[in-house]
């Protein structure tokens, strides 16, 4: 069996249940997702989450779905011994291959279990001890640990605690739609959201034919690797040509970039409310490149006039954003060289510090409602 264990949501007083049922959800869906792992039983006991009878070939799968399911901040494979008596736990641990320095750290849960914790460390130590010639004890840096955890009616027998994403369960924070361009950033984003407890769906904007199929099976790619993390999501492709060479042909070639960003955040708030949406993400980065300065990240906010706009990226620079798309599986695919919207119609130039006065006296060109109601009309959901 597995056991995952969960940390904020210990903090979460008479909400708690609502947390708890959430992750088990969370969990038993991604099992049942993958036919190797469908068989898999989830259970909440004794502050913990447990995974049961799964076949053995698909344990390193069920391994995988617990450390990448947010709520759960660490694991391990335990034996379960049942009825947790003295004699049982005794009988087990004396049949186990140790070799090396080892220590033995015991956990009662069941405060009614005699002898205490630090003594029943020391008996099951000497019980190896007296089993594996080759065994020796360390109690500050060991090779191996022996743990055991004594609840009322089982105990569990491990040797390791796994590291999983930590975080909150998703969907108890409420639904995000987040801005997913094939860059490093917006996938980031996009976890870090999730992880936080929100439900995300993504919206993309493609600009065929100056975008390619192979653009748009990529960010279906980046969408199916951060699904892994944040559960089932969708995918809404939103036709971006018409808007660009409109934004093109009639305004300043500097404000290109502060334009199309508008419209992103309008149709993605327009989308966002049909979903029932209760925020926008995107993968901004506070100086990172020129249209994101201060004044050109503002700009935007003055387009959403309900939802809110989260940038979970904000304030962290470029290798950090890196080591996570590594650690997440994100950016080998990130960084494969088919171009996005983004990168078509770049001006030399681009405003640096966009005056909102002046950009909105360009975006006045543009029959921007229509134009937005009209990329709408063409959007695919994946």
């Amino acid at each position: 069996m597995i056991i995952g264990r969960f940390g904020e949501i210990h903090l979460k007083g008479s909400n708690r249940g609502l947390f708890l049922r959430a992750l088990r959800e969370n969990l038993r869906n991604k099992l049942k997702a993958d036919p190797k792992t469908a068989e898999a039983k989830v259970l909440l006991e004794d502050a913990r989450i447990l995974v049961r009878d799964y076949p053995a070939a698909a344990e390193n799968a069920v391994k995988d779905a617990v450390k990448s399911t947010f709520g759960i901040v660490s694991l391990s494979v335990a034996t379960e011994i049942k009825p947790a008596t003295r004699e049982n736990i005794e009988k087990y641990v004396a049949a186990l291959k140790i070799s090396g320095s080892f220590r033995a750290t015991v956990n009662r849960a069941d405060k009614n279990f005699s002898p205490n914790s630090n003594e029943f460390a020391k008996i099951l130590g000497g019980i190896v001890l007296d089993n594996n010639k080759g065994a020796t004890v360390n109690l500050t840096a060991p090779e191996t640990t022996l743990f055991v955890e004594i609840r009322a009616e089982s105990a569990f027998v491990y040797f390791e605690e796994e590291r999983a994403v930590g975080g909150l369960p998703v969907g108890t924070a409420g639904r995000a739609i987040c801005l997913l361009s094939g860059g490093i950033d917006s996938p980031v984003a996009g976890y870090l959201a999730a992880k936080r407890g929100l439900s995300v769906d993504f919206i993309h904007f493609a600009s065929p034919p100056y975008t390619s199929p192979e653009a748009l099976e990529k960010v279906k790619n980046l969408r199916d690797i951060v699904s892994r993390y944040c559960g089932r999501a969708r995918l809404f492709v939103v036709p971006f040509t018409k808007i660009q060479q409109e934004i093109h042909s009639k305004c300043a070639d500097e404000f290109m970039i502060t334009l199309m960003r508008r419209f992103m955040i309008k149709i993605a708030e327009k989308v966002g409310l049909e979903i029932k949406a209760d925020c926008i993400i995107t993968g901004e980065n506070l100086a990172q490149v020129a249209s994101q300065t201060i004044q050109g990240i503002a700009s935007n906010n003055f387009c959403a006039e309900k939802l809110p706009i989260l940038r979970p990226l904000i304030t962290f620079d470029k290798q950090e954003i890196i080591a996570i798309a590594k650690r997440i599986g994100s950016f080998e695919e990130s960084i494969k060289p088919f171009i996005d919207c983004c990168t078509v119609f770049v001006p030399t130039h681009p405003a640096i510090k966009p005056k909102l006065n002046k950009v909105i006296a360009e975006e006045a060109k543009l029959d921007f409602d229509a134009l937005i109601a009209e990329a709408i009309s063409g959007m695919q959901t994946y």
